[in-house]
């Protein structure tokens, strides 16, 4: 193999070895930013989301408060108080049904004493009266999972008269405006799903609203253990994102927010595989162009291979020629590198000894 060749190969599998590892070196770096501007969205979708969940729990006490403010309810139950009215008790049960009938959340309400037993009651649901005293303020009491019925949220609140607690109100609603905001996948793709998760206090968590890859289910449980740490950190209050196996051991990246008083977590997610997708285009992307800088490299790496051996095969064609018993070849100098200094010093070599042979030295 002669040396132009030898170049040539050289020059070509440096350029190969330099362009492989700068498309590895890119892929990679663009994968893990890639990587990070999906966390980014779903973290934003996640807020969005949360955001939206907590204006549908602030909905719920605006409409408990406008049902404990009207008059003739706490005027009745002051009046049943003081005196076991038939009327007054009569009153209360028509206010709190004109209440329901006006807000279709509402599903019951229930007027109890100070001290958490019923007076009376509208409504139909299966969710019992909690029976706790009235706090000071507007409290979350918990969420039901009805089979007949669905989800279902309590919320209860005290009644005042002249700056006096003179009873209470427990409000169970209808939370069908947590489906509206989980059914929305805006953002998600093809495989993205909104996950509202509850722990239920016996080693589980129990998934609030229909999945989108299993709407026939409903109301799933799972143990906490199929969850990784990272997401259950979500009930402590952490703005938690990462990637997990999720209910169809699919690979996910999720972030998560909990919204209080609920305590509900809210997990935004999206499957890895999809996800991966703009990965391997932009893979395929940069494939096509090594391919197409591949050709050039082992083009231009020949035709520069050869022109820069081109003064040393001159140079090896002088001396073949010397050798051969040609005389007077000498070698083009071209340029001021090392190859120019070379042949001109063989041409002072060739200069020199042919000076010899015309004048031999004579011996004395």
């Amino acid at each position: 193999m002669d040396i132009r060749t030898r170049l040539s190969l050289a020059l070509v599998a440096v350029s190969l070895v330099s362009m492989a590892l700068l498309g590895i070196f890119a892929y990679v770096s663009s994968y893990s930013l890639l990587r990070e501007i999906s966390l980014r969205q779903l973290d934003a979708l996640a807020e969005s989301k949360h955001r939206d969940l907590t204006k549908v729990y602030s909905s719920w006490e605006d409409q408990l408060r406008l049902v404990r403010e009207r008059p003739q309810l706490r005027n009745a139950i002051r009046a049943y108080t003081e005196s076991n009215s038939k009327k007054a008790l009569a009153q209360i049960e028509t206010t709190i049904g004109s209440a329901i009938l006006a807000v279709s959340d509402i599903t019951k309400l229930v007027v109890i004493t100070p001290e958490g037993q019923q007076i009376a009651s509208s409504g139909n649901s299966a969710v019992p009266p909690s029976g706790k005293p009235v706090g000071a303020g507007i409290d979350y009491v918990g969420t039901f999972v009805v089979p007949e019925e669905g989800l279902r949220v309590m919320l209860s609140t005290p009644v005042r008269l002249d700056g006096q607690i003179i009873g209470g109100l427990e409000m169970i609603v209808n939370a069908q405006d947590l489906y509206d905001i989980t059914s929305d996948h805006t953002g998600l793709d093809e495989t993205g799903e909104v996950l509202v998760i509850m722990q239920t206090g016996k080693g589980l968590v129990q998934i609030l609203n229909p999945l989108r890859h299993a709407p026939e289910a409903k109301f799933i449980e799972l143990a906490a253990y199929e969850f990784s740490d990272e997401v259950l950190r979500v009930f402590e209050g952490l703005e938690v994102s990462g990637k997990q196996d999720d209910y169809r051991g699919e690979a996910v990246l999720f972030a998560g927010r909990l919204t209080t008083p609920l305590n509900w977590g809210m997990i935004v997610k999206v499957d890895v595989a999809e996800e991966d997708k703009r990965a391997d285009l932009l893979r395929d992307r940069l494939v096509d162009i090594a391919l197409a800088l591949s050709a050039f490299a082992l083009i231009g790496g020949g035709l520069l291979g050869f022109y820069l051996a081109r003064p040393i095969t001159d140079l090896a064609l002088v001396v073949e020629r010397l050798r051969q018993g040609e005389g007077g070849v000498r070698a083009e100098v071209k340029g001021d590198d090392e190859i120019a200094y070379l042949a001109e010093s063989m041409n002072e070599l060739l200069d020199q000894l042919e000076a010899d042979s015309k004048n031999p030295p004579t011996n004395a």
